[in-house]
């Protein structure tokens, strides 16, 4: 017997299916709550009237088939029973298994009071026929806890280590948590292993901090239970940060409620545990960030610390890093970037290319799909999610997600890693959906880098960023460009004028408008006057921008091997001397066979060659222009700039005619898949890009 807790004006189901929300008359149960037949539920008051909305445990097939989250984390059914005349004050009895919620309003029809308010935990006596946690005997899982079993007593040895991993679980009402905990359980009874890994998104992250913190701690009881130690690594859903920022969990509740201390933790997420039976040292590293201006990744201050951490440890150690996110990008459909993952990865395998320690193994989840990558010197391995979900769009290339099925075996999903020191070799033992898989981790040479240059290098049409990295950081700025080529870009896209002291600046448009918290033209003010704008209104985790200098750009890009394409605004504001200015700074900064010039000006660029010869020019149009082929070879343009729009012209292929002419041509602006691949085949030879990574 227990009381349900009530929530002033919680969102209340009516007989249309609606939900409203902050109702003045009604209090509700933010949680939802299991029913068995013969459960009950009473009022312990006068002057109230009940009624309980119930949900079926019908499944909506959407959340499970196709990339979608329920937005109170309940995959229950509503049944549409409540309607004004529902509410009473006799006792309700459940006739059948289902979830419910229970609604409270006044008998008078009077709003809610704060008197009123103050009963709110004690009005509602629930009786459970039957407990949450009961899970039927399910004949398809007991065969699977007997097989699997049977597959690790084949290969346990004494001197291997037994991990349950699991990951994703996003827990939701009328879901499939309890049978994978009784699995689990079941499976521990059986196999002790040395400990369990969770590696993230425990729930979807999306209510109130009250009832996510409810189903956490649920859930992390339940595997305590199992008797073995329990390490959690946090993921991006964990933060509790999606849908609504206010219910976001700061660091500290984090490491609270999620356990989140080893050995010696560092001041964020991230800790180790040290297994000296095995030689081994557990590192758990945080890979979100929802404040910052790329929230996937790893911060500065986690590179220094996992460095301590590999630098103290005894020498002959062995490691294994656990991670919700990939460390490449290209491992993680949902990461364009992935920041400091090539540091991180450069720190692991200067490591293990020593005799000091040994990197076993790098998991992690977040892509709900399995893949084993091996480009480094140590296997780097996903795992696909416990939660039941089967689609397989929106996946990394690679990657393999499995075929799932609710009431089967597949319904389930997660491993038992053996890691077997003395060979050195991990194997995964499948639970449920999936297959088995093993794999070395003996050092061999890393490719990855020589793979991604390999990759770039040989990349027929270049991608070059416009405005930078502009989908993703504000446009025409440093953070921009940085993220560029971070990214993978062959080049950068970028725009100069002059402001009203003479000294050229990066920005594309004629006012400083629509990209800062200022108002006019560039040409009406000083450096120093547009220094104090901020130029990033688009992106706001970047928080305050400056405008950059042209000399600042080139100082950025001049260690790098990123080709430049400059244009010239100067169809508008006629800037006197600008092109003498571009030409002579390119020079100074040792970056002159770099640089194409480019403008919709073209009598500037005819004036770019008289005063440079062997300047690369370009002819920038957004119309067709007749015979463009001949009319850019008539005045030595090295390329055309047409938009994307100017290569479907019926009956006319621009690329063909210029490189008859030995003249390239770069497109812009191109950001849709069916264009990338329609330039692609045209032959175009670059392509200026928004997001370079979907051309990759």
């Amino acid at each position: 017997m227990k009381y349900l807790r009530l929530t002033p004006g919680y969102r209340t189901a009516l007989a249309d299916g609606a939900l409203v929300p902050d109702s003045p008359k009604h209090m509700a149960t933010e949680e939802l709550y299991r029913a068995f037949p013969g459960s009950w539920i009473r009022l312990c008051e006068k002057g109230y009237v009940f009624a309980p909305a119930v949900f079926s445990l019908e499944r909506n097939p959407l959340y499970i088939y196709s990339y979608a989250y329920q937005p109170e984390e309940n995959w229950a059914v509503y049944t549409q029973n409540l309607t004004p005349q529902s509410y009473g004050r006799e006792e309700y009895v459940f006739d059948r298994e289902c979830w419910f919620r229970v609604c409270v309003r006044r008998e008078d029809g009077e709003d809610m009071t704060s008197e009123d308010f103050g009963r709110s935990g004690e009005l509602i006596e629930f009786f459970e026929a039957r407990g949450m946690a009961a899970v039927r005997n399910k004949p398809w899982f007991e065969q699977e806890i007997a097989e699997t079993a049977a597959s690790i007593r084949r290969e346990d040895h004494p001197h291997t280590m037994k991990l349950c991993l699991l990951t994703d679980t996003h827990y939701t009402v009328n879901g499939t948590w309890e049978d994978t905990v009784h699995n689990i359980r079941s499976m521990t009874a059986r196999i002790r292993y040395d400990a369990i890994v969770h590696m993230g998104d425990l729930t979807d992250g999306m209510l109130p901090k009250s009832l996510t913190r409810k189903y956490v701690e649920n859930m992390i009881r339940d595997l305590e239970d199992c008797g073995v130690p329990l390490y959690i690594v946090p993921g991006n859903h964990d933060s509790n940060y999606f849908r609504n920022r206010r219910n976001a969990f700061s660091t500290e509740e984090m490491k609270r409620l999620y356990r989140l201390y080893g050995d010696e933790p560092n001041n964020g997420l991230d800790y180790f545990i040290d297994v000296p039976e095995f030689s081994l040292r557990m590192v758990f590293l945080s890979s979100f960030d929802d404040t910052a201006p790329i929230r996937y990744g790893y911060t500065d201050g986690q590179l220094r610390w996992l460095e301590e951490v590999l630098i103290s440890s005894i020498p002959g150690t062995k490691f294994l890093i656990f991670s919700h996110d990939a460390p490449l990008a290209k491992l993680d459909y949902w990461s364009f970037h992935v920041r400091n993952g090539e540091a991180l990865l450069d720190i692991l395998e200067k490591y293990n290319a020593s005799d000091a320690c040994q990197i076993a193994g790098f998991f992690y989840g977040h892509t709900h799909a399995d893949h084993i990558f091996e480009e480094c010197s140590f296997p780097v391995i996903s795992t696909g999610c416990a939660k039941l979900e089967y689609f397989t769009d929106k996946k990394p290339q690679g990657a393999f997600a499995w075929p799932r099925e609710a009431d089967t075996v597949t319904q389930d999903l997660w491993d038992s890693v053996l890691i077997d020191f003395e060979n050195q070799r991990l194997k995964l033992i499948r639970f449920g959906a999936g297959a088995d898989r093993e794999v070395s981790f003996a050092k061999k040479k890393s490719i990855y880098k020589d793979t991604a240059v390999m990759q770039r290098k040989s990349r027929i049409m270049k991608l070059w960023a416009h405005r930078g990295a502009s989908g993703h950081a504000p446009e025409n700025t440093l953070p921009a460009f940085e993220l560029a080529h971070a990214l993978g870009a062959d080049g950068i896209e970028l725009d100069v004028q002059l402001t009203r002291d003479g000294v050229p600046v990066v920005i594309h448009d004629e006012k400083i408008d629509r990209v800062s918290d200022g108002t006019g033209y560039v040409k009406d003010y000083t450096l120093k006057e547009l220094k104090t704008f901020n130029m990033n209104k688009s992106f706001p985790a970047y928080g305050r921008v400056a405008i950059p200098t042209l000399a600042e750009v080139y100082d950025l890009v001049r260690n790098t091997d990123l080709a430049v394409n400059l244009e010239l605004k100067n169809s508008t504001v006629f800037y006197e001397g600008l092109e003498e200015k571009v030409l002579r700074l390119a020079e100074e900064k040792g970056l002159a066979d770099r640089i194409i010039y480019s403008s919709f000006n073209h009598y500037s660029m005819r004036r770019i060659k008289r005063l440079l010869p062997t300047a690369r020019t370009a002819f920038l149009y957004c119309d067709g222009i007749l015979d463009i082929a001949e009319y850019a070879e008539k005045y030595g343009a090295f390329a055309v700039h047409p938009s994307v729009g100017c290569m479907k012209y019926p009956g006319v292929d621009v690329v063909k005619d210029c490189h008859a002419k030995g003249i390239r041509v770069h497109v812009w602006t191109v950001n849709e898949e069916v264009d990338f691949e329609r330039m692609r085949e045209l032959g175009a030879d670059a392509v200026i890009t928004n997001y370079v990574e979907r051309g990759m």
